[in-house]
């Protein structure tokens, strides 16, 4: 009659277990755990408060706005208009240039025009 290979296989891994009971000890494959490399000591690394890390940001986001969203962010600091009055027709088709394209730009330019605006470049 023949056995499962899962009766097999236990009774085998029980007869190891059994020969290496007579056998001698065996020794550890590993002597000891690797030691994590200790932190350097010294002073610590100069980090910025987050307060000014937060401000840094905010500036650095700022410096790459165009002059309109600077005012728009202005206007609702200081809520004030006053900051729109520096911004020029010419500001406004560069933003359009920039963000919505040539056509829309010269078309704005032209309708400035038309409506008096002044002379723009």
């Amino acid at each position: 009659m023949s056995q499962n290979p899962v009766s097999n296989f236990l009774r085998n891994l029980l007869n190891r277990d059994g020969q290496s009971a007579n056998q001698a000890d065996p020794k550890p494959v590993v002597d000891s755990l690797p030691v994590p490399p200790q932190s350097p000591q010294g002073q610590p690394l100069p980090f910025p408060m987050p307060g000014q890390a937060i401000l840094e940001g905010v500036l650095a986001e700022i410096d790459r706005l165009s002059s309109i969203e600077r005012s728009i962010i202005a206007v609702r600091l200081l809520g004030s208009d006053e900051p729109l009055r520096g911004v020029k027709p010419e500001d406004w088709v560069k933003l359009i240039e920039e963000r919505v394209g040539k056509a829309y730009a010269e078309a704005f330019r032209r309708w400035l025009g038309l409506r008096g605006c002044g002379e723009l470049r």
